[in-house]
């Protein structure tokens, strides 16, 4: 097995926010979101608190441009950086027929939630789109939907409806089921209306698949959609940072 070595820092890069975490010596010691603006604020702070050790960085990256920055951006630090797709390969069983086209924070979130949890399991990752994905009682990954996030959601009701508030934000907690200003009633639809389509398409992953199914929440919203829905067995915002930190262990060689 390979050496874990004393810092590393992993990246799981969505279209919105980057979730980002910094182990040391293999424990989480730091982890956020942060704006894809950030990052390179996020990166030097990091590399200035342990220039004396030596760091490592792990991406998963649905953002090709921000990418190739952050490798830059690495490679004039010095800092090594393997990305899931490019120079790292991520080991799992599939009956996916466009491997290629699967985004990377699908493939880390079902290898990280195999390596923590005993199939079948259900992995709900709650970004910018929101993705079903079903891992069978082999932990066989066998496919999975895709559906806008409440993000894209929110703002495109906004963008296309002339009277509602230009500026309201993505709502995080409802006052009440019924909505008694615009935007209460936009905040109950969002919550409730998420939390509802979450226990619906949760009840047909079921009974297409046996009930036995543990469903796992992930993504920035799904903390935030927990009260208005029943179907979470687990919610685990970490899934993807430590999936990416295991997979260093795969490395064989360069640490």
């Amino acid at each position: 097995m390979t050496k874990i070595p004393s810092m590393l820092l992993v990246f799981d890069i969505g279209n919105t926010a980057i979730t980002c975490g910094l182990f040391k010596s293999g424990h989480l010691i730091r982890s956020k979101s942060v704006a894809h603006r950030d990052i390179p604020i996020f990166i030097k702070n990091c590399y200035i608190s342990g220039r004396k050790e030596k760091i490592k960085c792990l991406i998963a990256s649905v953002v090709p441009k921000l990418t190739l920055k952050i490798k830059k951006l690495n490679s004039r630090l010095k800092i090594k950086t393997w990305v899931v797709g490019e120079n790292l390969a991520v080991p799992f069983k599939h009956k996916y027929q466009e491997i290629k086209t699967l985004g990377s924070d699908r493939i880390v979130n079902v290898y990280g939630a195999l390596k923590r949890f005993k199939p079948p399991l259900l992995i709900i990752d709650f970004g910018t789109a929101i993705t079903f994905d079903y891992v069978s009682a082999k932990g066989v990954f066998e496919g999975g939907m895709i559906v806008p996030g409440p993000e894209l959601s929110f703002q495109a009701l906004i963008k296309k409806a002339a009277r509602l508030p230009k500026a309201a934000r993505l709502p995080y907690k409802s006052t009440s089921f019924l909505g008694t200003t615009t935007y209460d009633c936009m905040t109950s639809g969002i919550l409730e209306g998420y939390g509802a389509m979450a226990d619906g398409l949760v009840h047909r992953f079921k009974e297409q698949f046996g009930p036995k199914i543990t469903v796992i929440a992930t993504g920035g919203f799904a903390r935030h959609l927990k009260p208005y829905t029943h179907v979470f067995d687990i919610i685990d915002p970490h899934l993807s940072i430590y999936a990416l930190h295991t997979l260093l262990q795969i490395l064989k060689a360069g640490v």
